[in-house]
């Protein structure tokens, strides 16, 4: 009788109670076939995160531009609001309404004290020197004046508004005035109509057929250092806020 001594394999497979259990081993290749799946699952989750960044990147530069879109619309209606102020106050003919006192100087303006205001249609009444004639040649119209109080400064304060036909002339009356200025052969007047000595703050600007001055002298008339800061902040409230936010753009809407 012939016997079989089983394998060193079969030895580990057999239980405690000696009996063999069959041992079912995968069919050849069924382990390649499973590796490969897995490797073809890794590429598809790369792939996937790769359309998911570029999407994300498409997603924010999409939004930029419309950042930038609307950034650039609301720029827009301010430049075109800016041109349409110009256009209406560019001449007489356009702006025929004259000044007034009470629109110009108002009562009860918070940011400064009006102690007294008129209004000529000789604007010469409103210079000195030189620039009377240069009013007179370039057909101002009117000027409107007032003496005024600030509460940060005891200066003696004269502001005031010219009109002129079209914006070329007040342009050339606010070169004038420059000129004339610089070289002391004019000037505007103080509402007393005392002509200003050299050095005096006079500060202009020029918007349409419109030109705005502010003169500032100390409380007897002396003389103020122009780069003293309330000077600079006396312009900002007259000239910059009041005389052109106010009352130029309200007559232009």
């Amino acid at each position: 009788m012939r016997y079989v001594t089983p394998t060193r394999s079969a030895h580990r497979a057999a239980p405690a109670g000696g009996l063999s259990l069959p041992i079912r081993l995968p069919a050849r290749g069924q382990h390649r076939r499973r590796s490969r799946r897995h490797l073809r699952r890794e590429p598809l989750t790369t792939h996937l995160f790769t359309r998911g960044l570029a999407g994300l990147i498409v997603l924010g530069i999409v939004v930029m531009l419309g950042v930038l879109i609307v950034a650039d619309d609301r720029r827009r209606p301010a430049q075109l609001a800016s041109a349409e102020v110009d256009a209406r106050i560019a001449t007489r003919e356009v702006d025929p309404a004259p000044l007034r006192a009470d629109e110009v100087f108002p009562a009860g303006i918070t940011a400064f004290g009006v102690t007294r205001s008129d209004l000529t249609a000789d604007c010469t009444l409103a210079a000195g020197g030189a620039l009377r004639t240069t009013l007179q040649r370039y057909g101002c119209s009117q000027a409107v004046r007032a003496a005024l109080t600030v509460p940060y400064a005891d200066y003696r304060i004269t502001a005031g508004m010219l009109n002129l036909p079209d914006t070329t002339s007040a342009m050339a009356v606010g070169d004038q005035v420059r000129y004339l200025v610089e070289t002391g052969d004019g000037s505007f007047a103080e509402m007393s109509g005392a002509a200003t000595g050299p050095g005096t703050p006079v500060l202009w600007r020029t918007r349409g057929h419109y030109v705005m001055y502010c003169v500032i002298t100390g409380p007897s008339g002396e003389l103020v250092a122009p780069d003293a800061p309330q000077v600079a902040q006396l312009a900002h409230d007259i000239l910059d806020t009041h005389l052109h936010d106010t009352v130029l753009i309200r007559r232009a809407s």
